[in-house]
């Protein structure tokens, strides 16, 4: 990946990534099992830019307080984690959980979702002092108490030690750490004889969905709505319209010819609007009038920012 928008040197690319994008690609990066290979391009005469140097310094101060979380772990164990990633470790007797908190809760509780396993010890990797962080299970997980003021502002790592192998219970869909939700094919809910779930090459899809009566839908927790912009990924050979719900609010879009079944491209499909919090449905439906069949892989919620 680049540190701007380009490969090697280019005196006009001054679209500098922050810091703050960096450290969470990393974390993200590493809670996936992958290494994050940043490109730094020198100049003609042999000179980092002065940008790479400031943001490399960043990172490594940062590193150096957080490194242990990220060198030699190995992938997020959590399907979804709704305030940041996970990278762990095994240990002789169970496993070391990497928490990489990006949206600190404002309540002072952190929920490690579907965590049954029985935990030994928390604490805040920042912390020389290794201060013991109150913890407590319920059928939600188990739920940490933190300090009210995060020890990093984009992204503090609280250390968790668990004994056993790990036993986490699959968690529903949520947002992510942004609000963005992602809602899979092979997640959906069918109504319909028709439309069934594709899976194998090129596919990992809905398919079959030759009746315009038959329709499909998700359950979702909100834990921060607001307005979204819908787009989902869809492939077929006519173009079609498709209704997406939640709820009262609803749009339309039209999804274009890709030429395959199996080539997929993204369809934009206006905005929702989702007003409260909890568990909530979003519905996606034919628009029968010059219905053709398709295939859709994923549709994806991404909040709209809200007007300065």
């Amino acid at each position: 990946m680049t540190m701007n928008d380009t490969w090697g040197y280019k005196s006009y690319d001054q679209h500098w990534k922050t810091t703050a994008t960096l450290i969470r690609n990393l974390v993200d990066i590493a809670s996936k099992g992958g290494n994050y290979l940043l490109n730094v391009g020198p100049t003609s005469e042999g000179l980092i830019p002065a940008p790479s140097v400031e943001r490399l310094k960043e990172v490594g101060q940062w590193m150096k307080v957080n490194g242990v979380a990220i060198y030699g772990t190995t992938a997020n164990p959590f399907k979804r984690l709704s305030w940041g990633r996970c990278t762990k470790k095994p240990t002789a007797d169970g496993a070391t959980l990497y928490l990489h908190v990006f949206n600190w809760p404002t309540d002072g509780q952190l929920v490690v979702p579907g965590l049954k396993n029985p935990a030994q010890r928390a604490y805040l990797l920042a912390d020389p002092a290794k201060k013991a962080l109150p913890m407590q299970s319920s059928a939600d997980g188990l739920t940490l108490t933190v300090p009210a003021a995060a020890p990093d502002p984009v992204s503090s790592t609280v250390v968790l030690e668990v004994k056993g192998a790990l036993d986490i219970a699959k968690a529903g869909l949520a947002q992510d750490y942004d609000g963005s939700v992602v809602l899979p094919a092979g997640e959906a809910r069918l109504h319909g004889d028709g439309i069934k779930y594709e899976s194998g090459d090129q596919r990992d899809s809905l398919g079959f969905w030759t009746n315009p009566d038959d329709w499909a839908d998700w359950e979702l927790k909100i834990t921060r709505p607001g307005r979204f912009e819908v787009t989902a990924e869809i492939a077929g050979l006519e173009k079609a319209s498709l209704e997406i719900s939640v709820g009262d609010s609803k749009t339309q879009g039209v999804a274009n010819a890709t030429g395959d079944y199996g080539k997929f491209k993204v369809a934009r499909f206006g905005t929702l609007e989702i007003a409260s919090t909890g568990k909530t449905t979003l519905a996606v439906r034919p628009v029968k009038d010059g219905w053709h069949p398709l295939n859709l892989k994923a549709v994806r919620l991404k909040p709209v920012a809200a007007a300065q």
